[in-house]
């Protein structure tokens, strides 16, 4: 099949039998990224397939261009002067907000300014818009575009939504996006930190990768090596170009879009976040919420996922230099304490513990019997992991230095957060997500609490 041998249109709306076993398909219709992809818009809203399978008419079929105050300036006025001059029928909303996560309130707000006769929506923005609109489309089974702004963040091309709900950020199955556009134009205005922002959530799918088939190695879970092999092409093709990202080279600018866009096709193929996402977005996760319950904005996702990337390059190195006590953890496991767990749970998640609690009671990831099962696979299979261990420890050696010439984040100093709570998203952001990734494997080696300090006291 050869994922690699194919352009990224190749790549989308048709089935590919893999491999693997599975039948992979991104449903997206169209992508643009490069030099003047911007006018390929009215083209492509003119050849657009409803639900009922008609195609879009101009006459009749309304349109909605959705932005920000922010992204209304760099690009959304363009857009909706554009669609004017073209003859559609187009209103606009603009979310008043200087600043704004995907939460589950604005998405109510959109829903709000949805209307009679509306077909088309064309939001202008990156990573909160567009997860925004992607949930808010779905559930009203209306077509989206996104124009993106900034190459920030590795959702342009995913079907699902993670938008915070009930103080927890929740992960929610959704549809692509029917176009995806990249102008480099308009995504060489955004600036330098959502760049490394979005060279952060890049990096950090070396981790993803490596938890993703460590676990098929140990548990068996589902693993495509095709799929995976194209996530760490994605992630090179963008490293090998950061200085052209730094001097904002259109050809950088769309090597580090299309990567992104691959990324998010490649979660479509498997149908969940697994090839993208590990414990440095569980990390990322956490830290969000710790802002949000703060009432405060924090830093982008995709530069908490690159300061993440280097906290887990680091515990994994760490790791690597430690006696593996098989028996010492055993020990551990056993004397697990979930009234404790709980409390502590409850301490450090506040108003968001009741879902970490609930997700609990549905996997028990720390029940004695369970984690001892797991710890015989690690034994079994402890040459082969360390091997993978050692690989994955060298190709983010560079991390730190990649994503500070982007103004990226190394360390989690100047978040705001005192030692505890930093030692504390190290020890539970584990339990944000049903996943097996570096931060259980930690636990159930017994050495997560002893890796956590050793981060603190590295770093802060």
């Amino acid at each position: 099949m050869g994922f690699l041998d194919k352009s990224i249109n190749e790549l989308i709306n048709r089935e590919y039998p893999c491999s693997c076993g599975r039948t992979h398909i991104a449903n997206i219709e169209n992508i643009a990224i490069g030099v003047n992809a911007l006018q390929r818009l009215p083209e492509f809203i003119k050849n657009q397939l409803l639900p009922g399978g008609r195609v879009f008419d101009p006459k009749q079929d309304q349109i909605l261009v959705v932005s920000d105050v922010n992204t209304h300036q760099a690009g959304g006025k363009k857009v909706f002067e554009m669609l004017q001059q073209e003859g559609f029928q187009v209103r606009e909303f603009v979310f008043p907000h200087p600043s704004m996560h995907a939460e589950e309130q604005y998405a109510e707000e959109l829903k709000a300014a949805l209307f009679e006769g509306l077909s088309l929506i064309v939001t202008v923005g990156s990573g909160s818009l567009n997860d925004i609109t992607r949930f808010v489309a779905f559930h009203a089974q209306i077509p989206y575009y996104i124009v993106a702004t900034a190459p920030s963040m590795d959702g342009y091309a995913s079907n699902v939504s993670p938008l915070i709900h009930n103080n927890l950020k929740i992960t929610y199955s959704c549809a692509c996006a029917n176009a995806i556009i990249g102008d480099v134009a308009l995504l060489a205005t955004a600036p330098t930190k959502m760049i490394g922002a979005g060279l952060g959530d890049i990096i950090g799918k070396y981790i993803a990768i490596n938890d993703w088939k460590m676990s098929h190695m140990l548990y068996g879970e589902y693993y495509c090596g095709e799929v995976a092999d194209l996530v760490l092409y994605s992630v090179q093709k963008c490293v090998d170009n950061v200085p052209g990202l730094i001097r904002r080279e259109p050809e950088a600018l769309q090597y580090l879009m299309e990567s992104l866009v691959l990324i998010g096709i490649a979660m479509s193929y498997i149908g969940v976040s697994r090839p993208a996402s590990s414990s440095e977005h569980h990390i990322a996760h956490f830290l969000e919420m710790k802002s949000i319950f703060k009432g405060e904005y924090g830093e982008l996702h995709g530069t908490n996922v690159g300061m993440a990337t280097c906290l887990i390059h680091d515990m994994y190195r760490k790791f690597l230099e430690m006696d593996w006590n098989f028996d010492k953890a055993r020990e551990h496991a056993k004397q697990f304490d979930y009234q404790k767990w709980e409390q502590e749970i409850r301490h450090s998640f506040g108003l968001a513990a009741d879902e970490v609690i609930s997700l609990y009671q549905k996997v028990g990831q720390n029940e004695p019997e369970q984690v001892l099962k797991r710890i015989d696979a690690i034994e079994e299979k402890q040459d082969q992991l360390r091997v993978m261990l050692e690989q994955v420890v060298k190709d983010t050696d560079t991390t730190a230095g990649l994503l500070r010439q982007l103004n990226g984040l190394t360390s989690p100093e100047g978040y705001g957060f005192d030692k505890g709570e930093i030692r504390d998203i190290l020890r539970f952001a584990k339990d944000l997500r049903n996943r097996y990734a570096a931060l259980q494997l930690f636990y159930d080696m017994g050495v997560l609490d002893e890796l956590a300090d050793h981060i603190v006291e590295a770093y802060l």
